[in-house]
């Protein structure tokens, strides 16, 4: 699966038209995706600052710098987001073009089947590109980050944050596992359902059947997401109960805890936001698969991607 997920947004960089522009801006959005860590660590030493009543023009220069930060981040971080809006909607016409340009279908029902996989796919990677873009960057970046910083702010915190991360990383994997075969399962009724959509309006058997399958994939995503959840709420309350009987025995002060809590609350979220991209991922890696296996479509084979 991860060999197919690589290959497939290897075959996404190619497909791409203008690849200096689309880079350009993605490491804009990267460089935007920082100042949200340094914006929490900049708030934690003001509330130290306040605790430890520090002049109060010390204090009101941090409260500066936090401004212009905060006006920085918003600029980098909006301005490329829209750039990013644009280069995606080029993307998912290139890939229309990519496989459009050798379509040889024999009948129309063929047809409207090759294009509608050829539609699931660019949507499916138009997604993809658009939750790496928000919030996949600051989840990468974060997910990264945080444990270095909690590795010279507490080294107990530390080995809870690194476990907190690979349990979470572990349910995700395995749940993903089965969500696959679902959606694989939903693409092809969806394919089916459209296919025929086009011909005749004698749909009944195949809204059943696609209603049926989305329910299936809908359940399971309640449990997917169900498991997560409830994970990240042990491991916060658990890392919160430490820092607060750290305050009480002396060994950390209020801001310590604004710092910790600040960035495990953090995690929560772009761990949520990377399993989305996985989930994303692999609706584009089931989606290229029908593409493969689609006999109309001669620009892409099977044998690519295993």
């Amino acid at each position: 699966m991860l060999k197919k997920t690589k290959l497939t947004l290897f075959l996404i960089f190619k497909i791409i038209q203008n690849k200096p522009r689309f880079l350009f801006w993605f490491f804009i959005r990267f460089i935007s995706s920082l100042l949200p860590l340094l914006t929490i660590y900049l708030y934690s030493l003001a509330v130290e600052d306040v605790e430890n009543k520090v002049s109060s023009n010390i204090v009101f220069f941090l409260v500066l710098i936090i401004l212009v930060v905060r006006l920085i981040d918003n600029h980098l971080r909006l301005r490329s987001l829209y750039k990013l809006d644009e280069c995606i909607s080029d993307i998912g016409f290139d890939i229309h073009n990519f496989f459009t340009q050798d379509l040889h279908a024999e009948t129309k029902e063929e047809r409207h089947q090759s294009v509608q996989a050829i539609r699931n796919f660019a949507d499916a990677s138009s997604l993809t590109l658009r939750l790496f873009r928000q919030p996949g960057i600051d989840s990468i970046v974060s997910l990264i980050t945080i444990p270095i910083i909690f590795w010279f702010v507490d080294g107990r915190i530390f080995i809870l944050e690194i476990v907190y991360i690979l349990v979470y990383l572990i349910i995700d994997y395995y749940t993903t596992q089965k969500y696959v075969r679902l959606k694989d399962t939903h693409n092809s009724k969806v394919e089916g359902y459209y296919a025929k959509l086009q011909e005749s309006n004698d749909i009944e058997l195949e809204q059943k059947t696609y209603t049926r399958h989305f329910s299936r994939l809908s359940n399971w995503n309640f449990v997917e997401w169900f498991v997560l959840q409830n994970s990240a709420v042990f491991f916060y309350c658990l890392i919160f109960g430490y820092s607060i009987i750290s305050v009480y025995s002396g060994y950390k002060q209020i801001s310590d805890i604004v710092l910790i809590m600040g960035y495990v609350g953090s995690t929560q979220t772009y761990l949520n936001s990377f399993s989305e991209i996985k989930d994303s991922l692999a609706d584009m890696t089931v989606a290229v698969d029908h593409l493969a296996k689609n006999k109309s479509i001669s620009v892409i084979d099977l044998d690519d991607l295993v």
